[in-house]
């Protein structure tokens, strides 16, 4: 028996925000590495870029874990950020990471909180899937 493949619906506002800011920050975190080079801390800031990217995909693929993760390494991001600005390297990427993370973390709370009350899901479809 053959059945169409169902369309999603149109993935909600806030989470194409939330993933386009995902994606941004994780290409300003990689793009550090062009500006201050090969440093341990600036190896690190990067490898966070590279999940920020993996995340900000996720949620536009609707992955279940998406939302989670984007709140939870988000805030380590940004309590790494700090400790980086003040005590590793001062540069102005590390106070645009954090801001960043002030948006993208309340943004996801917000998409998880509305997951939970909603019955169709803050993603449309987010707990479906592989």
């Amino acid at each position: 028996m053959n059945t169409p493949p169902q369309a999603h619906p149109a993935l909600p506002q806030t989470a194409r925000v939330l993933a386009g800011l995902l994606l941004l920050s994780g290409v300003t975190h990689l793009a550090q590495l062009a500006v201050y080079q090969h440093e341990a801390n600036m190896l690190g800031a990067a490898a966070f870029g590279a999940v920020y990217v993996a995340i900000g995909v996720a949620v536009l693929g609707r992955r279940p874990a998406a939302l989670h993760l984007a709140a939870v390494l988000p805030t380590i991001g940004g309590l790494l950020g700090i400790y980086r600005f003040f005590f590793l390297h001062t540069n102005p990427f590390s106070v645009w990471h954090v801001a960043l993370d002030l948006i993208i973390v309340p943004l996801t709370v917000t998409l998880l909180a509305r997951r939970r009350t909603e019955p169709s899901g803050a993603l449309s479809g987010a707990t479906a899937g592989p």
